[in-house]
């Protein structure tokens, strides 16, 4: 499943927004810092379960 630039960048104002450090966002989605960093990137073809992690994650504040 394709985790986008409009994906990444919302990822991306989640942690800056509450101020969490990529190894805390990493511990939250159940990745490694590396998978983290493709996320955050764009264009990254995820796994579901990485994919449906990052979608929770990005849910919790609706």
């Amino acid at each position: 499943m394709l985790i986008t630039k409009s994906i990444s960048e919302k990822v991306r104002a989640k942690r800056g927004k509450e101020d969490f450090t990529k190894s805390h966002v990493a511990i939250l989605l159940g990745v490694s810092r590396t998978t983290l960093a493709k996320i955050e990137k764009g264009n990254y073809d995820a796994p579901k379960r990485i994919y449906e992690s990052v979608m929770n994650w990005l849910i919790e504040d609706l």
